[in-house]
């Protein structure tokens, strides 16, 4: 009996070992400077935006896992978009943005090189709000599939420490309506997404931290035209610095 139980024992080992499991989870925070390019002449501004940002992955033995990414950002509430330097009590526009990304991962590793290849399901939401009470607000709402891979190799290794350049690159397409406050009219429309992300980390033990460029651009076509009306496109995009931190073990 104490060799059976020795065997299950030693069994349930091989099989959890088998089975292992990386985990990854982080925080990050970034400041920056949000921009937006309207079709329509003489809508072009950029404003100070900060943005936040979780994230969790897991992946097995075999590289395969998946995990998911939110982010959100805003423009100063007091300082935004489209503001008439002329009058002390217009705040502008404010644009608010949130984005969650699910997806299915597959880990590409060897040696001092790892990249995780990334599909999923990417879902933003964009607000702009007017602060002038009779203008409407516009919300925008995006679904479609994305894609994203990002390498990272290091540099250094010292027990528990390492150091490395890592660069994320990402894309995605979807399906956006538009819902204007007053409006009765649903107005579709099409857009573009990209990811970029270009840093370092410091890895200490489980322990992780960064610092990197980040870029979040937004492009959306003219919407289909309904009842005789329609909304422009635009062209907007969240540049800044990340500053990152999280576990993997």
């Amino acid at each position: 009996m104490r060799w059976l139980a020795l065997s299950l024992l030693l069994l349930s080992t091989q099989l959890v070992a088998q089975r292992a499991v990386r985990f990854h989870g982080g925080l990050g925070v970034a400041g920056g400077s949000y921009n937006f390019d309207s079709d329509l002449s003489g809508f072009e501004d950029n404003a100070t935006a900060g943005l936040l940002q979780a994230e969790f992955e897991v992946t097995n033995k075999n590289g395969i896992g998946g995990g998911f990414r939110y982010e959100y950002f805003a423009t100063e509430s007091d300082d935004g978009l489209f503001r008439d330097p002329t009058n002390a009590f217009d705040q502008g526009t404010q644009a608010r943005s949130g984005t969650f990304l699910a997806h299915a991962t597959f880990l590409v590793s060897h040696h001092r090189f790892r990249m995780p290849v990334r599909v999923g399901l990417l879902i933003n939401g964009l607000t702009l709000d007017e602060d002038i009470a009779t203008n409407p607000e516009t919300s925008y709402l995006s679904a479609g599939p994305f894609f994203e891979v990002e390498p990272e190799i290091t540099l250094v290794r010292a027990g528990a420490l390492e150091w490395s350049l890592y660069a994320q690159f990402g894309f995605g397409i979807a399906g956006t309506s538009i819902d204007v406050d007053g409006d009765f009219r649903d107005y579709d429309s099409t857009s573009a997404f990209g990811m970029i992300e270009a840093g370092t980390r410091l890895h200490v033990g489980p322990a992780n931290f960064g610092v990197a460029f980040i870029g979040r651009y937004h492009s959306i076509d003219r919407s289909d035209i309904e009842s005789g009306s329609f909304i422009y496109g635009y062209d907007s995009n969240f540049q800044g610095v990340l500053i990152s931190a999280g576990f993997s073990f």
